[in-house]
């Protein structure tokens, strides 16, 4: 179980759409959603039933909550306005600061102050944009004008890991190297322009939407996962394997972790948190997808995707103008720029709705004048 903050996967009571907002302007109304907790009261009044063991701190929580959301709000809208020069650096910041307000908000002794996020032990981002001297791909990729060899190092304490323990189980081990091609390739909105610019099928596996609790009996925590396309078969599969043998290469867990008694694969057991089971990801247009998970020892979520993605590029921005120029002016060889181009737009709607549906234990979906079920 995650032990920064209580995971809770059954977000969605048992009545179609009930968390379903729409709106002629989603961005905004995520934000007004996530201004709630600008408001002092209101963020008392969420977490005193989340709270019991550290209740004493329920006040000075929702006091920094409040500070902290506010900042973020007004980082994700300098970046909207910013330029690209300052753009990545904007936007991790704010991503930083919701990310503590997910710590904050766990039933844990963490606050800004007290048993502070400031210490030693958290004092940091909890990654590392250094290079390992002597690793020569490592000095080779910094070197080089290539945007998607770009990495980063993580750490087992700091501010990644604590915010990673909200969520998922596993952290990865230390001093593990993750990179830009990697995270590119677990983001479903960017899928075709992954394959068709790497000739290479990306980390996604597009499906329905997995319906979490629920499956059994109600209040349960179990999963039911619907339909695999089997159109992404034509990119996964090696040789003449059949779409069940491809299903259960890409995802283990399959066997492992689900039963078919239908055509829908079924949980054996609760979902302990975003990683216990298979991870999944939805976009802006409520398409869901599955992640083929490229590390054996830990598994990335949407969370990690972003938090990580943008902790790298605000490194390059930050210490390394003369690269980032090149890359955003398309002078670079290779030119990779339009790799991530759309992706300042995405996490502005993303990281934050995730914060959201985390810090309410709700499954919201914001949409536009567009008719869905469910």
């Amino acid at each position: 179980m995650p032990t920064t903050r209580k995971f809770v996967i059954n977000k969605n009571p048992n009545i179609a759409s009930l968390y379903t907002i729409r709106s002629s302007d989603i961005l905004g109304t995520i934000w007004k959603y996530l201004g709630r907790y600008k408001s002092v009261k209101y963020t008392q009044s969420v977490l005193t039933p989340q709270i019991t063991q550290n209740s004493a701190l329920i006040g000075k929580k929702a006091e920094q909550i409040a500070f902290t959301i506010r900042q973020a709000e007004d980082y994700f809208s300098a970046a909207r306005n910013g330029d690209i020069s300052i753009k990545p650096l904007l936007i991790y910041y704010g991503i930083l600061g919701l990310a503590k307000c997910l710590i904050i908000s766990g039933d844990n002794k963490y606050t800004l102050d007290a048993t502070p996020l400031d210490y030693a032990e958290h004092g940091t981002h909890g990654l590392s944009w250094k290079v390992n001297t002597s690793d020569n791909n490592q000095i080779l990729a910094r070197k080089s004008n290539a945007l998607t060899k770009e990495f980063c190092i993580t750490k087992t304490a700091g501010i990644y890991p604590l915010f990673r323990k909200c969520y998922a189980d596993v952290l990865p081990p230390n001093n593990t190297k993750i990179d830009i091609k990697t995270l590119l390739s677990l983001i479903g909105e960017n899928w075709q322009v992954y394959q068709a610019y790497f000739s290479k099928a990306p980390n996604v596996y597009g499906c329905d939407d997995p319906k979490n609790g629920d499956a059994e009996t109600l209040g349960d925590s179990k999963q039911i996962i619907g339909g695999f396309s089997d159109y992404y078969h034509l990119f996964h599969k090696r040789g003449s394997e059949s779409v069940e043998q491809c299903l259960k290469r890409l995802f283990p867990e399959l066997d492992a972790l689900y039963d078919k008694p239908s055509n829908n694969y079924r949980s054996k057991q609760a979902i302990t948190a975003m990683d216990s089971h298979i991870v999944f990801s939805r976009t802006r247009t409520l398409q869901g997808f599955a992640l083929v998970q490229p590390f054996t020892s830990f598994k990335i979520t949407d969370f990690d995707i972003y938090f990580l993605l943008f902790f790298i590029l605000s490194n390059l921005s930050r210490y390394r103008q003369d690269k980032w120029h090149k890359i955003t002016e398309r002078i670079a060889v290779p030119d990779e720029f339009f790799l991530i181009e759309n992706l300042f737009e995405v996490v502005q709607y993303k990281f934050p709705l995730l914060i959201l549906q985390e810090l309410e234990n709700k499954d919201y979906r914001f949409i536009g004048d567009v008719a869905t079920f469910g």
